[in-house]
């Protein structure tokens, strides 16, 4: 039996379902491509997807358009996953910061291209609005590592006052991210099982002294 593909949505009732069942295969197999380390092109993906080329266009008209959907897709699961991990970990700061690194960091050093692509694209967008006043600019991120590490830290809520949450938060951000994974590769110049050593390390090093620090100033 032949499979044919997908050609121009319907327009009636049930042209809306259509739309969203394409756009989602389109997407789909985008991620695959991502997943298998292949930069996904807009026939590459209507072509896994059984989508006519000019169909896949009508929904993304740039590679870029496609590359950040089905990026997002991928980094989705694996948020998932860290979730579940960070939770599983206990009420410890330091397990639940070790179960973040482990999951989302690790899998920036072990599936780079994804995160590099959305890292290339935010920039590129830092540049197109350099000359936007700052109170009409829009976030080239989406908040994703500020939520895990909230999530890490959550347990820290019932011993410190959120200034120092923040404060916490906010330095755990270095470690927490795709700079991290590239400033290890390619500044630093380490390979992938070193640099997944030394973010386990700057994380744990970072926590413990800003929760010795403020010990320290507590009791000061």
């Amino acid at each position: 039996m032949s499979l044919s593909r997908q050609d121009e949505p319907r327009t009636d009732g049930r042209g809306a379902n259509q739309k969203a069942r394409t756009r989602a295969a389109l997407v789909r197999a985008a991620g695959e491509l991502v997943r298998e380390g292949r930069p996904p092109s807009v026939p590459e993906a209507a072509e896994r997807a059984l989508v006519s080329v000019a169909t896949a266009y009508r929904y993304f008209s740039s590679p870029e358009d496609l590359w950040f959907e089905a990026s997002n897709e991928t980094f989705s699961q694996t948020l998932a996953q860290t979730q579940e991990r960070i939770d599983g970990a206990g009420p410890d700061p330091l397990a639940r910061l070790e179960a973040l690194i482990r999951g989302n960091g690790f899998d920036m050093l072990d599936n780079q291209l994804p995160y590099r692509q959305v890292a290339k694209m935010a920039l590129e967008q830092w540049f197109r609005r350099a000359d936007t006043p700052e109170d009409q600019r829009v976030p080239t991120r989406q908040g994703r590592r500020n939520e895990q590490i909230r999530r890490a830290i959550a347990p820290l809520s019932d011993q410190l006052p959120k200034k120092d949450i923040d404060r916490i938060a906010h330095a755990l951000g270095l470690v927490v991210g795709t700079e991290a994974m590239i400033s290890l590769t390619d500044a630093v110049g380490l390979d992938v099982p070193a640099a997944k050593k030394t973010l386990l390390d700057a994380s744990r090093w970072l926590l413990t002294g800003a929760l010795a620090e403020l010990a320290t100033a507590t009791n000061t």
